[in-house]
């Protein structure tokens, strides 16, 4: 008699901490936070804690809210290897949630992109059986010139855009040989053949699958946009401070003052060098805008977001070859 009432009592007990502790979790969700105005986040929204000051334009993984009306997100910060979660007010900026905008907040004016572009024998250090490596010689275009890898619709979850799960699967598995044709048009897939060199490997279909998908309906106008931008880059003296200095270390410094001097200032802070192993491989580039309607770089570079932080300060421009 006694064991079951105190069986009874404990239940009421542990059932009114567990009600409580429930009252006061947060509430987990899944999207994207776009910063549309400089502020900060913090570590506790009581006390303020290891503040962040955020940038405009930025976009951070959300995984939970305060409560059910919210009045702070919780976003993970990735740069920072400390308490890299943190609150931000809602009225901070614009949740997205499964690639669309939530119904309590307004659309995104214009559109954020990354533009990723490589230099090939960089690259091809650490992918030798790639068949674009194998072959890659140094009279060969990408030897001299920066390499198309991608461009990327953000925020960064911003992909395979009505893609069934099959060939979800089976770009995951890079089984990209098995990807339908792309019908590009004989110019196109020409042009792709020289400054794309990752043709080789099918890396177009992957490129449209994930990333071209949602920033288009037509494979042939993703790849004329890029191939618009990576030939404007190329004809510049962009790629002419990598031909000219390889073997030899540069700088993320002089790389972003070319930027400037080819696009306007301030071009070069939407730039990020990454590199591998003291060598640069590529570099990410944020974009703003129509990208089909506007012609003009230097626009598209000027509305995007400067770059947070940055990934090397200098590397060294490899030479074809393993």
């Amino acid at each position: 008699m006694y064991r079951s009432k105190y069986s009874i009592i404990a239940k009421f007990v542990i059932g009114l901490l567990v009600l409580q502790i429930v009252s006061h979790a947060s509430i987990k969700i899944d999207g994207y936070f776009i910063v549309e105005k400089n502020c900060t986040a913090v570590h506790s929204i009581k006390k303020g804690t290891h503040p962040f000051i955020l940038t405009k334009g930025m976009a951070y993984k959300v995984i939970a809210k305060n409560k059910p009306e919210a009045s702070h997100y919780l976003i993970t910060i990735e740069s920072l290897e400390e308490n890299p979660n943190k609150w931000v007010s809602v009225d901070c900026g614009m949740l997205l949630t499964d690639c669309k905008t939530s119904q309590v907040e307004k659309p995104a004016k214009e559109k954020n992109y990354l533009l990723a572009i490589s230099w090939q024998p960089a690259f091809c250090q650490s992918h030798q059986s790639k068949e674009e490596c194998k072959t890659q010689t140094e009279d060969r275009y990408d030897a001299t010139h920066l390499a198309l890898h991608g461009l990327w619709p953000q925020p960064r979850n911003n992909t395979y855009c009505n893609v069934s799960d099959k060939d979800k699967s089976v770009d995951r598995r890079k089984y990209w040989h098995l990807l339908d044709p792309l019908g590009l048009s004989e110019e196109t897939f020409s042009d792709l053949l020289i400054s794309m060199p990752g043709v080789a490997s099918y890396l177009q279909r992957h490129e449209w699958i994930k990333h071209g998908t949602c920033y288009s309906n037509s494979a042939e106008m993703y790849y004329k946009d890029s191939l618009k931008l990576i030939n404007k880059i190329n004809d510049t003296n962009i790629s002419t401070l990598f031909a000219n200095n390889i073997e030899k270390t540069i700088t993320t410094e002089q790389i972003r003052d070319t930027f400037n001097e080819a696009f306007g200032e301030g071009s070069g802070e939407k730039v990020n060098v990454k590199c591998k192993k003291g060598l640069i491989v590529e570099l990410w580039i944020n974009l703003k805008g129509d990208i089909n309607k506007d012609d003009n770089l230097s626009k598209l570079l000027q509305n995007a977001p400067a770059v947070n932080n940055i990934s090397c300060e200098s590397g060294m421009v490899d030479a074809v070859g393993f």
